[in-house]
């Protein structure tokens, strides 16, 4: 159990419809009780959390809890840009999808308190360009379902927002025409999808790269050819479930890098939308740690 030096608990109060202020409390609670000296760092703008992140690395401290949902983890991870830390999760944003990959309880602070108590262990990140993600990038429908979702974020958590999206994306969605290059070979075609996966959840609990492993020290990419509409609705009933990677119009593979081309595409990193024409990937392996639960 942690039990000894300072902790920051960077804290967005407004995650989950406003849980974040609730959790934080809570957090504190725990905290004291287990008498772990901490600090709190509130967000108030957007990248607040990079930079009390980046302000934790230069002051030595190395035990972070971040304290909402992908998002924030995001902001955290890119504040790291690189350094090593611990890394302590009390989950209460609107997908939390990183998190599914470690079997913690699903209360917040049950599941910190799980972490408190877990084993330490070391998991891979990603790297986007300059851009650091801990679980799933990748661009094509999946980030149009992602644009609609948004509309729908204010009926709560979840995946009801993702499946919303879903349907209105249909309406919107061309296939995204591009050159991918792995292990020096490239390769140009239309797809529906592309998911290079560290983590394999999204949309609230999606498993959009079934076979990802955190600690592997290997992407899992998960390609979609171009599919018509009805094809698109079979692809999605499986893909909901993780079981989309048997169908005939479905590719994976596994590496540590990999680029696509693709000008004026949006690429999702964790959830956060990016325009890119170009996206080099690369593993980078054991970056930071994390604490599993016993047994």
């Amino acid at each position: 159990m942690k039990a000894n030096g300072m902790m920051w608990i960077i804290a967005n109060e407004n995650a989950g419809s406003g849980s974040g202020k609730t959790m934080l409390e809570r957090t504190k609670e725990l905290l004291q009780q287990k008498n772990i000296p901490f600090q709190v760092k509130t967000t108030v703008h957007p990248g607040d959390a990079g930079k009390y992140a980046d302000e934790a690395m230069n002051q030595g401290i190395r035990d972070l809890i971040c304290l909402g949902g992908d998002g924030t983890n995001f902001e955290i991870i890119n504040g790291l840009a690189g350094r090593f830390a611990s890394l302590y999760f009390v989950p209460c944003g609107t997908g939390n999808d990183f998190i599914k990959m470690f079997g913690y309880p699903g209360d917040p602070i049950r599941a910190l308190e799980c972490q408190l108590n877990g084993i330490p262990s070391r998991i891979d990140i990603g790297k986007a360009n300059d851009l650091f993600f801990l679980n799933v990038s990748g661009s094509g429908f999946d980030v149009e379902v992602l644009k609609q979702a948004a509309r729908y974020k204010h009926l709560g958590q979840g995946i009801l927002p993702y499946l919303l999206g879903i349907f209105s994306a249909l309406k919107h969605f061309s296939p995204l025409p591009v050159e991918m290059t792995v292990d020096g070979k490239t390769e140009k075609k239309e797809v529906t999808i592309f998911s290079v996966g560290n983590g394999a959840y999204i949309g609230g609990g999606m498993k959009a790269v079934p076979g990802a492993k955190t600690d592997d020290g290997l992407f899992d990419v998960v390609v979609a050819d171009r599919m018509s509409t009805l094809s698109i609705l079979r692809f999605l009933k499986k893909f909901i479930a993780g079981k989309h990677t048997t169908l005939k119009e479905i590719h994976c593979l596994r590496c540590s890098e990999l680029t696509v081309r693709c000008p004026g595409m949006t690429v999702d990193l964790d959830g956060e939308l990016i325009p890119m024409d170009e996206v080099h990937y690369e593993l980078i392996p054991g970056a930071v740690e994390i604490r599993i639960p016993v047994g």
